[in-house]
């Protein structure tokens, strides 16, 4: 096939399939899509996106498409490529990928160019880099379109606006997930009996839309110094309730003494990573995404969620969605334990220890009068 053949290839597939790139909003289906655009004139055996996260760096979102088949991590590749264009002031790079070792080169610099099989693009919207995105196809398949200057631009052109239009897409459907989650775990507030199962609710609601494997909420003993399982979701986590360790211990332990979220995306790298509870229930830990519960300078405990559902790490959007949660909750237990005293040191001494149905519900109202709870 000749570089005309390809042209005019290009120009075929874009006008048939631009409406539908253009439209879509879903970051994994985009990939899909544009992987099948690329397939009649260029076979790609494995592609994927970086987004990288404007405050941290560090990506906010990785969608891969065929990468289980590469022999090497996608964020490997994306990793090292992403670090040549940062060198390069964000130039097209070239790889080449064989049994899984990974050898970065250039396309000025290509020392065997049939062997190059992998090219890797700076993802750009007004001058700004957003992301990356690279490809694997055959050995030599990319000579003709990197031998073409003007080719090659256009084409890094037209991916990083195909892909710029669906992340603004996917990050007003993160919004709108967010806000649902928020509003589904204000409500729970309103109609949970008590503090075990208003947190009991809240953390299956986590787990499942974040989602994860597993999840709990530790609550900080003062007297103790201990962080305390009190509520959990999966058959591991459900199995330490009541458990507890010191405070300064684990990602837990550090997310709670730095008042901070964190991102663990891989414990065996994680040098405060408290991995005794793995090893005495032979669950494995990945990846881990902590929260504080801090209202005002009080510390309340953490919400944890353990190894991420569909990928490889926690990513930032799921640390603000906790955040927001771990508020709620920092009041919720705050109020419930206030409303405790109130029943202890009033109803309870003053008008007996059966006499106010205000401490079978506590969330209900804070009024610890039976009369009053009765007329809501």
């Amino acid at each position: 096939m000749t570089s005309t053949d390809i042209a005019v290839l290009d120009m075929d597939a874009l006008n048939r399939d631009l409406p539908l790139l253009i439209s879509e909003t879903n970051l994994e289906t985009q990939i899909d899509n544009i992987r099948q655009w690329l397939d009649p004139f260029l076979p790609v055996r494995a592609m994927g996106i970086s987004i990288k996260e404007s405050s941290t760096g560090y990506p906010a979102l990785a969608v891969n498409s065929g990468a289980d088949a590469l022999g090497t991590s996608p964020a490997a590749i994306t990793e090292s490529t992403a670090a040549r264009h940062d060198r390069a002031s964000n130039q097209p790079v070239l790889f080449m990928l064989k049994n899984g070792h990974l050898t970065i080169t250039a396309p000025s610099t290509a020392i065997e160019p049939q062997a190059t099989n992998g090219l890797s693009l700076a993802l750009t919207h007004q001058d700004t880099v957003f992301g990356t995105f690279w490809l694997v196809t055959d050995s030599g398949a990319l000579t003709p379109v990197v031998d073409d200057e003007n080719r090659l631009l256009w084409f890094n052109a037209l991916v990083s606006n195909l892909l710029y239009n669906t992340w603004c897409h996917h990050q007003n459907e993160e919004k709108i997930r967010f806000l649902n989650l928020y509003e589904t775990v204000s409500s729970s507030l309103c109609y949970a009996g008590d503090l075990q199962e208003l947190l009991s609710s809240i953390i299956a609601i986590i787990v499942s839309e974040m989602p994860s494997e597993e999840g709990s909420i530790l609550l900080y003993n003062e007297e103790t110094n201990q962080l305390e399982f009190f509520s959990a979701m999966g058959a591991t986590g459900e199995s330490f309730i009541q458990c507890a360790f010191p405070a300064d211990k684990g990602v837990a332990g550090k997310a709670l003494q730095e008042g901070a979220p964190i991102i663990v995306r891989d414990t065996q790298t994680c040098p405060f990573f408290f991995k005794d509870f793995d090893d005495d229930s032979g669950f494995v830990t990945r990846s881990i995404l902590a929260a504080p519960i801090i209202v005002g300078e009080e510390k309340v405990g953490v919400i944890e969620a353990i190894n991420k559902v569909g990928s490889d790490y926690f990513e930032e959007t799921d640390k603000r969605m906790l955040i927001a949660i771990a508020d709620e909750v920092g009041l919720a237990v705050k109020n419930a334990r206030m409303f405790d005293y109130v029943v202890n040191s009033y109803c309870k001494l003053r008008q007996g220890l059966s006499s106010c149905k205000g401490c079978v519900r506590p969330l209900k109202t804070w009024t610890p009068c039976a009369r009053q709870l009765d007329l809501l």
